[in-house]
């Protein structure tokens, strides 16, 4: 019986693997033509298809694409018709200028062209490079349909890609706690910023096509567009001026420091704010007092007597 049950599920994924789904092996063909391809059905708006992987392995990644594509097509869309082309490092792309003479390719991202290529160089890191790389997609065609001009501006964009990967990996109460910290050591009075302290949100466009390893693209900025779609919604992702996000980017730095004063750092409670409070006021007393101290010394302290040039001086002169 158990045998029975393997052999049609080898035969499924299978017939998975060379199936109807034969757009996704055509648009990396398409791309990537001196690559063999082979199609993978997954049920998302994104298609699939892969080099020289098993069955096994490739049934994984479809997993990671299909879970992928799908939160990233509900809440922002523009998803349909992208090719996702997923490769082993030993499978030499051409991919032109886009990496230097010898570098291995990681992952491109082709916003217009509506592509997602990836070499597993790091095959822990292919879930990664999905997550993040996806959204770069979706909002390049979400800048087209706002008629923004050069795609989705930066760097809001990445920023909202790491917000993405930061959910996908489920870090988001981590990074939130590394940063309720982090802004209160590096501006505990926030609500004095005005409009012109704000990051600039919307200061350039994301490259196209965009190039990126998957290894180093970590970052608990997300926590910023989990505050802004969390009191905005998610269409406030489609809002693309300065005038939105700047004072929304300072209220979100007054709301981390009014929770890190009032102890609502989520499952570390209120002891924790309370200590990186302390911590903070005791270094910075000790800090001033440091300085003081050396001031004092430095006014107090004997002129240096002039060498005596004896020492110095043959005896046999």
């Amino acid at each position: 019986m158990r045998l029975t049950i393997s052999a049609a599920l080898v035969a499924l994924l299978t017939f998975a693997l060379s199936g109807p789904a034969h757009a996704d092996e055509d648009r990396c063909t398409e791309r990537f033509p001196e690559t063999e391809w082979t199609a993978i059905e997954i049920d998302a708006p994104a298609t699939f298809a892969t080099s020289a992987m098993t069955v096994e392995m490739a049934a994984r990644f479809a997993a990671d694409v299909e879970r992928i594509a799908t939160r990233v097509q509900s809440e922002l869309g523009g998803l349909d018709g992208v090719a996702v082309c997923l490769t082993l490092p030993e499978v030499k792309l051409d991919v032109g200028d886009l990496a230097a003479e010898g570098q291995r390719l990681h992952v491109a991202t082709y916003g217009e062209d509506k592509l997602f290529v990836l070499s597993a160089v790091e095959l822990r890191s292919i879930d990664d490079a999905i997550a993040f790389g996806l959204p770069h997609i979706a909002l390049w065609e979400a800048a087209a349909q706002l008629e923004y001009p050069g795609g989705y501006p930066e760097p809001l964009g990445s920023t909202i890609a790491h917000w993405y990967l930061a959910r996908d990996i489920n870090r988001v109460e981590r990074y939130h706690v590394q940063l309720v910290v982090g802004l209160f050591l590096d501006d505990p009075n926030p609500e004095k910023r005005t409009a012109e302290d704000a990051t600039r949100w919307l200061d350039g466009a994301k490259a196209d096509p965009f190039l990126f390893d998957p290894q180093f693209v970590a970052s608990p900025m997300g926590d910023f567009i989990e505050y802004a779609v969390t009191t905005r919604g998610v269409e406030v992702l489609r809002d693309l001026r300065q005038e939105t996000w700047g004072p929304l980017e300072n209220e979100w730095r007054v709301a981390m420091r009014d929770e890190l004063l009032a102890g609502r750092t989520g499952s570390y409670g209120a002891e924790w704010g309370v200590t990186i409070v302390v911590v903070f006021l005791v270094l910075t007393v000790l800090m001033a007092w440091g300085k003081r101290r050396q001031k004092r010394r430095a006014a107090t302290r004997r002129p240096t007597p002039p060498a005596d040039e004896s020492l110095f001086t043959s005896q046999h002169e």
